[in-house]
């Protein structure tokens, strides 16, 4: 009985470390990690080596997310000096909040611009408001479209799969085998649904990393896939997946997360082996 009792106040002071560490990355950053991934693609263009991209995904601005929280996401990830920033979905709590977010997401700034695409909750909320109010604040709303980038790097972003199935093939005829081709998909299951044949990288969130995790396994992910899209990189049909944890949270309810924690990527394309890290 002692050992198990010993064994729970560990847990608990762990619990409590973590806590503190994350809360005071999340007063720095607006999340509590900034995840870096690393990912070699084979036969890359030599003038894409290096070429970084910022993705931010699920940030349900309002549900918890305060504007005070969005403008030092927006600061941290404008001082990561990315290529280009994407927002991959799920932008805002309701439709109230739109305009609001859009006037601070107008802050982000790359060289290359700035992406979105819409998830499940932009749907809900309002997508034709989502829509207009990014784009109004400068922000590419990729809506079953795509852009290439000064560097040659075509990205793609496609609707959310449970709401309008997304239509690759009419973008597939159009799609250069000579570039580096990204997909954009808020729900990670269009990765074993969809089309992904042509392109070198599929980047998702939804999932939020289970948002409530217990030893590594989430009671409620919302993927018809169990734990394989939790968090992390999948490889599905060849293809890298590199899922976000997000930067908010979801529900109504429970507004927390535990073992799960938000964050936002630092992508870096290379021609070398992959990596990944993690800065608490």
């Amino acid at each position: 009985m002692k050992h198990k009792r010993l064994f729970a106040h560990l847990i608990s002071l762990l619990a409590v470390i973590t806590l503190m560490v994350s809360c005071a990355h999340t007063r720095a950053h607006g999340v509590n990690r900034i995840r870096h991934e690393d990912l070699a693609i084979p036969d890359l263009p030599n003038h894409c080596d290096d070429y970084k991209i910022a993705f931010i995904s699920d940030i349900h601005y309002g549900n918890n997310f305060s504007r005070t929280r969005m403008e030092r996401l927006v600061e941290s990830v404008n001082a990561q000096k990315s290529d280009l920033i994407i927002l991959g979905g799920d932008l805002t709590r309701g439709t109230q909040d739109i305009k609001e977010f859009a006037l601070l997401a107008g802050g982000f700034s790359a060289p290359h611009g700035v992406l979105a695409v819409l998830g499940n909750h932009d749907f809900y909320n309002g997508r034709s408001e989502t829509v207009r109010a990014l784009r109004n604040a400068g922000i590419i709303v990729l809506d079953e479209t795509l852009i290439e980038t000064p560097a040659g790097v075509t990205v793609t972003g496609i609707n959310d799969l449970r709401d309008i199935y997304p239509v690759t093939g009419r973008l597939r005829d159009i799609l250069r085998e000579d570039r580096v081709n990204i997909l954009i998909s808020h729900n990670p299951d269009y990765a074993e649904e969809g089309d992904t044949a042509p392109f070198d990288l599929i980047l998702s969130g939804h999932t939020h990393g289970g948002q409530i995790t217990l030893f590594g396994w989430a009671p409620v992910i919302p993927s018809r896939y169990g734990q394989k899209f939790r968090t992390g990189t999948v490889y599905t049909r060849g293809k890298p997946v590199i899922i976000s944890n997000g930067a908010g949270y979801s529900g109504e309810v429970l507004h927390f997360r535990f073992f799960a924690p938000s964050d936002y990527l630092i992508i870096t394309l290379t021609g070398t082996k992959n990596t990944s890290t993690a800065v608490q």
